[in-house]
């Protein structure tokens, strides 16, 4: 449609309620669809809420197109909200202290035996839960404890002695920390913001720390639990050796068991020593006697020297002398098998003989003394060897025996000593096997990636800050608008109708500029082929459809306050029906302001009134046939009425007379208009309304309000009334973006209403002028009309 809104055509000659180049009413398909035109109930079935059921709140009902209507009209008070929020943004930003972020990570495991497996110490384990993530919110409460804070600042100290941050300094920026267990995994975050980067990255380092150290500290303490009845009997059974141990050590330090045993040592080293010297003695003594026996022989006789051994006394000059003897009688033999026994050579090698042999026997007894004397000291050595060994035997006896007696003492302590130190052993290795077995179950912390000093500060984070700020100032500032608009009260578009009251648009009049009323109400008659002409058509087509046509016979048409055209549409209705060869009566029934007779020029007595006539029926049947006044438009009557004289109109709207109206009017006539006082300011309509087919209400852009039509509607319907929809009245078309969703208007009849028939002279700056569109000025300013049409 361009850019010409949805009820208007894409030119002059396009009716306005064709879209675009369709051929076909809007209604039937051609252009936008107004939803389903079914049998309507008490509200229709035209989707919405209920009249008088839209929400009542300060901000009235939020929909996409009111948003986009209401930020178009007002934009720049949102762009205020947006500025302001800007400038409170960039005060913020500017005030905020600048915060460091870092984070360190931890891993954390827990293995347990569960089910037939489970152990007396897997029962005695803390049950954290069944998965890392209840683990992890069962052990928040400990990792943020008062106890954690003190390990914190304990190891912070630690590391960084030289700090001058204060506890409360450290424990201000804890309190801001976040631990968070990382999706599907065991690994922990900490993150630590504070205005120090350094001072970040080492708390949440020390965190970490303390939350290890914790961890150790708490699975000790359970591990002692869980093995305290085996840790009890093995410090008892210690105790029980440690005294065995005592009395052992007393009893050896009283029997002097060490020192009997290394004496008894010692006498039996010397017994060795001195049992081999007596038997070096004895082969001396042995050696010496055959010697002795030898030479004792060698003495007697010289012959019987046989082999002396080299360790015998004067062995060697024995054994020279004996080599001297033996070589002078070998010489002696030779000579005499020689010589002759007195031969000088003979005689002198037998003296020679016989000196060799003396000295021989000489040096043998020689020996034989010598010998004598070493074998006697030999045998008084060996006794007195032999003496010294059995006094140490006897010795050894004795402390043998004395070390029997003090060991049998010790050998009972002994064998207790031997047991309890098999069972301390035996259940030290129980307490250290279910220590380790504890151990394995125990929660395990593992420090994992460390912070660092970040670089970059994440407060204020300008993104954030001026974001919120816009997001919020847009949120106040449409929130401002969306209040200031529903506070007008007054329909701006068909989407207020359609939506709010829950009404169908059965048409859209746009606004005719004319100088009198007469003109604009047959505006249908002088200008056939004009906008307003088809839009009145295209409404006279959409009744006389199959849909609408049982509805359609008698119409009432209303108004909820004056200057909504209620007497020109209807003026303009009944002359479409008319020139469509039906027979139309088109009757005024505002009897209060009455203006029939000057739109058609009748010259009105009280005979003729049809208030009048109403007023005096009485109990008879008026003839309504004599108040019929034809027209210039061919099929089209109309009865007017003059003011009635002293009697309220109300009275006159309740008798009977006005039942027997419609009947007779409905014989007659094919079609009958109504024309109806405004409902906003007196109750007639609802008498009127449930005499007629259907009943259709006026409404003007940025004049007619919600509450009033709601009201309308709603009391209407409760009383009986067909509503049939609404009629959208002097809707400006010069500019394309007349009555669309985003555009307000100020086109209104200016008029009054009342008993005063009061008129409002036009103003001279209207006189004869004409419009921005050459066809003459505004209604508003015509002297002569003043109601409320």
């Amino acid at each position: 449609m361009g850019d010409k809104p949805l009820y208007y055509g894409s030119s002059k000659d396009t009716p306005m309620y064709y879209g675009g180049g369709s051929k076909s009413p809007m209604y039937y398909g051609g252009g936008r669809q107004y939803g389903s035109y079914g049998s309507y109930g008490s509200y229709g079935s035209y989707g919405g809420t209920p009249p008088g059921g839209e929400d009542e709140t300060l901000i009235g009902s939020i929909t996409f197109g009111r948003m986009l209507r209401v930020i178009s009209q007002r934009w720049l008070s949102v762009f205020v909200f947006i500025l302001v929020g800007l400038i409170v943004s960039f005060a913020i930003y500017k005030i905020s202290p600048t915060i460091y972020e870092t984070s360190s990570e931890f891993t954390m495991d827990i293995r347990r035996s569960t089910g037939r497996n489970a152990t007396a110490l897997d029962q005695a384990m803390i049950d954290y839960g069944n998965n890392y993530a209840e683990i992890f919110n069962t052990r928040l409460s400990s990792w943020r404890s008062d106890k954690i804070v003190a390990k914190i600042v304990d190891a912070y100290r630690t590391g960084y002695p030289a700090s001058v941050v204060t506890e409360e300094e450290i424990v201000s920026t804890l309190a801001g920390s976040k631990l968070e267990l990382q999706r599907n995994s065991r690994n922990i975050t900490i993150t630590v913001r504070s205005k120090s980067p350094a001072l970040a990255a080492a708390l949440a380092n020390a965190y970490a720390q303390a939350i290890e150290a914790l961890t150790d500290e708490e699975n000790k303490n359970r591990c002692d639990k869980a093995v305290q009845q085996l840790h009890g009997s093995v410090e008892s059974k210690r105790r029980e050796v440690e005294d065995i141990t005592a009395q052992l050590l007393a009893s050896r330090t009283t029997n002097r068991v060490d020192q009997l045993r290394a004496r008894r040592e010692m006498v039996q080293q010397t017994i060795v020593k001195m049992t081999q010297d007596i038997n070096e003695l004895e082969t001396e003594v042995t050696q010496l006697t055959e010697w002795e026996r030898m030479l004792t022989a060698v003495k007697q006789n010289p012959e019987n020297f046989g082999v002396l051994s080299s360790g015998a006394p004067r062995a060697q000059e024995i054994a020279s002398e004996y080599r001297a003897y033996l070589d002078a009688t070998n010489e002696y033999a030779k000579l005499i098998l020689t010589y002759t026994d007195n031969h000088p050579e003979v005689i002198s090698k037998s003296m020679e003989v016989e000196n060799a042999r003396k000295r021989f026997v000489d040096a043998a007894a020689k020996a034989l003394e010598s010998g004598s004397a070493s074998l006697s000291v030999a045998v008084n050595r060996l006794g007195i060897a032999k003496a010294k060994r059995e006094e140490l035997n006897a010795q050894l006896a004795s402390l043998s025996q004395e070390i029997n007696h003090a060991e049998s003492k010790l050998s009972i302590i002994e064998r207790n000593y031997a047991v309890a130190s098999e069972v301390l052993k035996d259940l030290t290795m129980q307490e250290s096997k279910a220590r380790t077995e504890a151990e394995a179950n125990n929660e395990t912390i593992s420090l994992g990636r460390q912070a660092t000093e970040p670089r970059k500060p994440v407060l204020p984070n300008p993104m954030v800050i001026f974001g919120a700020g816009i997001g919020i100032s847009l949120a106040l500032g449409l929130l401002f608008v969306l209040v200031m608009d529903n506070l007008e009260d007054t329909v701006v578009n068909l989407a207020d109708i359609e939506g709010r009251l829950a009404l169908k648009v059965l048409a859209v009049l746009p606004h005719v500029r004319r100088k009198t009323r007469e003109q604009v109400a047959k505006f249908a008659v002088e200008e056939k082929y004009s906008q307003f002409s088809e839009a009145i058509a295209g409404f006279r087509n959409l009744l006389d459809s199959p849909r609408y046509e049982s509805m359609s016979h008698c119409l009432l048409i209303i108004s909820t306050q004056p200057g909504e055209g209620k007497t020109i549409t209807s003026t303009s209705i009944a002359i479409s029906y008319a020139q469509s060869g039906r027979r139309v009566l088109h009757v005024d029934f505002d009897l209060r302001r009455p203006r029939l007779a000057r739109i058609w020029d009748v010259q009105l007595t009280k005979e003729r009134s049809f208030s009048h006539t109403l007023q005096n029926a009485g109990d008879g049947k008026p003839d309504f046939a004599k108040l019929v006044n034809h027209t210039s438009v061919k099929g089209l009557d109309v009865i007017c009425s003059l003011p009635p004289d002293g009697v309220s109109p109300s009275t006159i709207f309740g008798s009977s007379v006005i039942s027997d109206f419609f009947a007779w009017a409905r014989a007659n006539y094919d079609r009958i208009i109504v024309d109806s006082p405004p409902y906003g300011v007196v109750g007639d309509v609802v008498s009127l309304s449930v005499l007629v087919d259907s009943v259709i209400i006026m409404c003007c852009p940025d004049r007619t309000h919600f509450k009033p039509i709601q009201y309308c509607s709603r009391s209407l319907t409760e009383a009986g009334a067909n509503i049939l929809g609404v009629i959208v009245n002097d809707v400006e078309i010069a500019s394309a973006s007349a009555f669309s969703p985003t555009t307000r208007h100020s086109y209104r009849y200016g008029y009054g209403y009342g008993y005063g028939y009061g008129y409002r002279p036009e103003s001279k700056a209207g006189e004869g002028a004409e419009g921005a569109d050459g066809q003459g000025a505004p209604i508003v300013e015509n002297e002569e009309f003043t109601d409320d049409e």
